[in-house]
């Protein structure tokens, strides 16, 4: 009985985060209403608000599903090793983008009214927590050349990227600049800290060294 409620309760939940990208999709963030996402996904609107919260809430949690999704798919991969892990993290984000714009562009456009870091909030902890953990192997493994404070490096690289991402959602940059852009930065940042021949390949990376 708990099992076959449960499910449907994880069935609603996927149908109305299915619904809310769709919707995003159609009419940016601000088309998203707990009245439309309701109809769109043939839920009572007091369900929304008991599973959700608020737009805010569904929100979070569409984001939220797109990195447990992406964390799956990771995990599924061989391991990279310290620093390469970071850099698979962010292409795998980045193929997620690019592979619907007309879905994330919308909600990064959003995200600089919210509270917390780029209004990512718990969801943003945990991509920082996941840099971080690489990081920290990283340190373990010898391959800084100075001591490192990995929690505040993680957070500068996860904000440093932000603000590209927000300038690609508010059409100041367009996807190859943005791309461009991300590349440069986190190399050049990895390169401050890494030691040799992490850090040479980190500048070979970022395009300023031959």
């Amino acid at each position: 009985m708990s099992d076959g409620w449960e499910r449907r309760q994880e069935r609603t939940r996927r149908d109305v985060i299915d619904a809310a990208g769709a919707l995003i999709a159609d009419s940016g963030v601000d088309g998203l209403t707990m009245r439309k996402l309701a109809e769109r996904a043939g839920v009572a609107v007091a369900t929304l608000y008991n599973q959700f919260g608020d737009r805010d809430g569904v929100l979070v949690a569409f984001v939220s599903s797109g990195l447990d999704q992406l964390e799956i798919e990771l995990d599924a991969q061989p391991d990279e090793g310290p620093i390469d892990t970071t850099r698979q993290l962010f292409e795998a984000l980045d193929a997620s983008f690019d592979a619907e714009p007309e879905v994330w562009r919308p909600i990064f456009a959003s995200m600089k009214s919210r509270s917390g870091d780029h209004g990512m909030g718990a969801v943003g902890d945990r991509v920082v927590a996941y840099i971080e953990t690489d990081f920290a192997k990283a340190a373990a493994d010898g391959r800084f050349e100075v001591e490192v404070d990995v929690a505040a490096l993680a957070r500068h690289v996860f904000n440093t990227r932000m603000n590209r991402l927000e300038q690609w959602a508010g059409d100041a940059i367009d996807w190859a600049a943005y791309r461009a852009s991300s590349t440069l930065g986190l190399e050049l940042i990895l390169a401050s800290v890494l030691c040799d021949p992490y850090r040479r390949d980190a500048l070979l990376r970022s395009g300023v060294a031959g």
